[in-house]
């Protein structure tokens, strides 16, 4: 990036992330600042830990998927009971433990042996808690923003693939490089500008 562009970016990731993580034009600054903090607090539990218990896990499913109750109900699916908790919690400490970034994801998708239910969307969500320095957040309205800006084009804009994994890490990490910001920040500013997505400039 040059100083021009990375100077665009800093001031695109500082307007949309006072915006997160309710961005409508009732919901000031002042409240969406005090979100921001409770969830980090809040987060900051995870952060670091090698495994985790079925309590925790139920918790970040509650996080992830607070207004979207029927994919909710299906990530819920993977810790039912023993058995499935049990399996879960496994693959978790297998993904923390992973060196590798798709292996990570691998470790947790159902598709590939992991957790029923759970797809890229909830699988980076246990990544970006515990790992918050290395992984964020999949998200289809971030991909939304990133395509709109011109930095990647998926596949499908209204749902994260598995295939999405490694140049959304990549793009966003570049991004908080560059701005001197968190990946955590990065991921809030591109979901929260996601409903703005035609009207971003292309390239920054």
């Amino acid at each position: 990036m040059t100083a021009l562009s990375a100077s665009k970016v800093r001031k695109f990731i500082r307007q949309w992330r006072r915006r997160y993580p309710l961005p409508y034009a009732w919901v000031g600054n002042a409240a969406n600042r005090q979100c921001r903090k409770s969830e980090e607090k809040w987060l900051a539990q995870f952060d670091g830990t090698a495994q985790l218990r079925r309590r925790q896990i139920v918790a970040l499913i509650d996080w992830r998927f607070a207004h979207d109750a029927s994919r909710r109900e299906k990530a819920l699916r993977g810790v039912t009971g023993p058995r499935e908790s049990g399996h879960a919690k496994r693959c978790i400490k297998k993904a923390l433990a992973a060196s590798g970034e798709n292996a990570a994801l691998r470790f947790l998708v159902e598709n590939e042996g992991g957790i029923p239910g759970w797809g890229a969307a909830m699988s980076s969500a246990v990544l970006a808690a515990c790992r918050p320095e290395v992984y964020l957040v999949a998200d289809h309205r971030a991909l939304r923003s990133l395509d709109a800006l011109g930095l990647y084009t998926p596949r499908h804009t209204d749902e994260f693939t598995s295939v999405d994994w490694w140049p959304y890490l990549r793009i966003c990490r570049r991004l908080a490089h560059s701005c001197g910001v968190s990946l955590r920040e990065v991921g809030q500013a591109l979901r929260a500008a996601a409903d703005d997505a035609p009207k971003l400039p292309k390239d920054l």
